[in-house]
C-alpha cells in the first residue's frame, strides 16, 4: 500500500462510496471491508488503518453501516455525500482539447438569494475548474464542460438555476484565446 497522508485514507472511501453506493461488510472474514482492494493493504497495520477510518468516518456520521445480503454494507449518509461532492469539485478539472473545436462554453446562473451559499459555491467552483468569469454570474471556458456544469449543479442543488451556452463568436475572445492558449 501506498503512502497516505493524514484524513486521505477517509477522503478516499467517501470518493469510493460515492462513486459505487455501497461498499459490502464480508460475514466470512470478521472486520474484512470491500474497500481493501482499493487499497491493497501488505500487513495488519496497513488494514488496522483503513479499518481505524472507517471507524472515525462512521462516528462522524459520514458513513452509516446497515445489515443485509452477505453481512451488510456501508452506505454514505446526507452529511458524508456533501463531504464526498465537495471533495470531488475540489479536484475536478475541465480536460483542455487537443484540437480546439472552435467553441465556447458559457455558464450563466441565476441563484436567488434565498440560496446565497450555494451561489458562492458554484461561483467559486467554476474557478476552480478552470471557467473565467466574464460577468458577475457568467464564466466563460473554450473546452466541453457539461458533465463537470451538471456535477455542480446537483452538489449545491441549484441546477436548474444554471444554463449553458455554445457560442461560436464572443466579443473580446482574442484576450480570452490568450487566456486559454487556444
Amino acid at each position: 500500500m501506498k503512502k497516505y497522508k493524514k484524513g486521505e485514507i477517509a477522503e478516499i472511501i467517501l470518493s469510493v462510496l460515492l462513486a459505487t453506493g455501497v461498499v459490502a461488510v464480508a460475514i466470512m472474514a470478521p472486520n474484512a471491508l470491500q474497500i481493501f482492494k482499493y487499497f491493497k493493504p501488505q500487513n495488519a497495520y496497513e488494514r488496522a488503518r483503513i479499518k481505524r477510518s472507517v471507524a472515525l468516518l462512521e462516528r462522524r456520521k459520514f458513513i452509516k453501516k446497515k445489515e443485509g445480503g452477505a453481512g451488510g454494507y456501508f452506505t454514505l449518509t446526507a452529511a458524508g455525500k456533501i463531504r464526498a461532492m465537495r471533495r470531488k469539485i475540489e479536484t475536478m478539472k475541465i480536460a483542455p482539447q487537443k484540437n480546439w473545436d472552435g467553441k465556447w462554453r458559457i455558464v450563466m446562473f441565476d441563484i436567488s438569494e434565498e440560496k446565497k451559499m450555494a451561489r458562492r459555491a458554484v461561483n467559486h467552483a467554476l474557478k476552480k475548474l478552470g471557467c473565467v468569469q466574464y460577468q458577475k454570474s457568467v464564466f466563460i471556458i473554450p473546452f466541453p464542460c457539461k458533465t463537470e456544469i451538471d456535477f455542480v449543479g446537483e452538489c449545491f442543488g441549484v441546477r436548474n438555476s444554471i444554463r449553458l451556452v455554445l457560442a461560436e463568436h464572443i466579443e473580446g475572445e482574442n484576450n480570452l484565446k490568450k487566456i486559454f492558449k487556444v
